[in-house]
């Protein structure tokens, strides 16, 4: 090996442990309701950066970004809040030029939700599918997607109700096809698959 070829293999393995450490700083900052720390995380620079998560339909734009995680906070930053996700099975391949990423993980956590019964307590299975940027050095999120495959209430469990809540809102941008939610009446194909390696 040479001393080219050792290199490049440390800067991939230190994109690679970057990348995981910006997915998990998001997870942390979600809980703790710092939408300005998960701000600072996507491209201000790159024109092609959006945000979908769940049903909410893809916000284009860093201001499409910015409008989405306000909404976000507005729905879930109330007493009793809770938003615990663990992050899984990770899969990140960073481009040969080094410059660009995808990655892919499950997570599954508790959640609290407001109803208007109160506090309901649930649990919480989805899909990270992510492309990344480096700008200045520094690797930030360009295409940011979350697809929920159930959100359902702790004591009735996904096959009785696979979903509740919704980030559904009066005049948001089309959700994308391939959102599908776990149903127990369908075979489901749990898309997208995770990025593969470049040849």
């Amino acid at each position: 090996m040479t001393q080219k070829d050792l290199e490049a293999r440390i800067a991939h393995l230190e994109d690679y442990r970057d990348i995981c450490n910006l997915q998990g700083r998001y997870n942390h900052y979600i809980l703790s309701n710092r939408y300005d720390k998960i701000l600072d995380m996507f491209s201000k620079k790159d024109p092609g950066v959006r945000v979908e998560l769940a049903d909410s339909g893809e916000y284009k734009g860093f201001e499409g970004v910015m409008t989405l995680f306000k909404i976000l906070g507005e729905k879930y930053k109330f007493a009793g809040g809770l938003a615990l996700h663990m992050l899984m099975t990770p899969v990140v391949e960073v481009a040969r030029d080094g410059q660009t990423a995808r990655g892919m993980w499950h997570s599954f956590g508790c959640n609290t939700i407001q109803t208007e019964d109160g506090l309901v307590a649930m649990w919480q299975s989805g899909k990270y599918d992510i492309e990344f940027t480096k700008e200045e050095g520094k690797w930030k999120y360009r295409v940011f997607k979350w697809y929920v495959i159930f959100r359902t209430p702790f004591d009735k469990g996904w096959v009785k109700m696979p979903i509740i809540g919704s980030l559904t809102h009066e005049g948001q941008p089309p959700v994308s096809p391939i959102y599908a939610p776990y149903d127990p009446a369908q075979d489901g194909q749990f898309l997208p698959l995770p990025p593969e390696p470049e040849e």
